[in-house]
């Protein structure tokens, strides 16, 4: 095989050393190198951009590219970064449909270009590619479902817990207890005996007309210490309302992360079983062809 391979075009050698056609005969790989285009792209350079219509199967054989996709909040998500002898683009081609997301040249790369039509043919005369195919969507959905998981499976109480520091958490014990009825009863219980120690006990104490008060009505002192605790907790309180609402701002986040993978995987999915279904239409109709065809030959 090795000198029958020695005698191919450039071309149909460059396919050999492809995985994705790698059972091919030498000739078959002839004749799959006058469909292939080659294309070169600069790095940095785009592809092809998600929602384009899928003209073609995209073969790496040099260089690396990157397929991503970009979320409701303008960032970019990586789903792979393909690397020689991997192949992508298939879906569109397959379902005749949009691409589901964007490639992009990281280095300067050389590709092959296989036609949609080109594609489906070959897939239909090497059921044993086609297979491969399936192999190769089904490892990129594994791969895409532990790039959810990794992205969204975060506990966000644990995560502000550990990034805290000593006076975050501090805030977050003054505004809990401030906030209950602990603090309002402890609080109340303590003016009530302030006023009634000034008003009832020590009025009729010690000397002149106030006695031995040491706070005597209109209670300046006990003014004073109320303008100063509540000058210490309102800017402890906001320091907390500032956290929770950034614990709410991230737990939101995670929740439209959630809710934006569950629907890329679904749509993911439904994709997939529509091309499955393709290919299993074409290749039954490529048995019953076969078999028709070896009915008429046997006498």
């Amino acid at each position: 095989m090795s000198a029958e391979q020695n005698k191919l075009s450039e071309e149909a050698q460059s396919l050999a050393r492809i995985p994705l056609f790698k059972r091919l005969e030498p000739h078959e790989l002839e004749h799959l190198a006058e469909d292939v285009d080659q294309v070169n792209y600069k790095a940095g350079e785009t592809i092809f951009n998600e929602h384009d219509l899928g003209d073609g199967l995209y073969v790496v054989e040099t260089g690396s590219v990157r397929i991503w996709v970009m979320d409701e909040d303008v960032q970019d998500v990586t789903l792979a970064e393909l690397k020689p002898g991997d192949f992508f683009g298939e879906l569109a081609v397959l379902d005749r449909g949009e691409r589901s997301s964007t490639a992009t040249a990281l280095v300067d790369t050389h590709l092959h270009k296989l036609s949609s039509d080109a594609f489906q043919k070959f897939l239909i005369e090497h059921p044993d590619a086609a297979v491969d195919v399936i192999c190769e969507i089904a490892q990129r959905m594994r791969q895409t479902n532990l790039l959810v998981s990794q992205r969204v499976s975060r506990n966000i109480n644990k995560e502000m817990e550990v990034q805290s520091t000593f006076g975050q958490r501090i805030a977050d014990k003054v505004a809990s207890f401030g906030g209950s009825w602990t603090f309002i009863f402890l609080y109340g219980g303590a003016l009530l005996i302030w006023i009634a120690i000034n008003t009832f006990v020590l009025a009729y104490y010690g000397h002149g007309e106030e006695g031995a008060q040491f706070d005597p009505y209109p209670y300046i002192l006990l003014n004073l210490m109320l303008s100063m605790t509540a000058a210490m907790q309102a800017p402890i309180i906001m320091m907390s309302q500032n956290r929770a609402a950034e614990k709410d701002r991230l737990a939101a986040e995670q929740d439209f992360k959630v809710n934006l993978k569950s629907e890329l995987m679904l749509e993911e999915l439904i994709r997939k079983q529509r091309v499955r279904d393709t290919q299993m239409d074409q290749l039954n109709s490529a048995l019953a062809a076969m078999e028709a065809s070896l009915q008429k030959k046997t006498p």
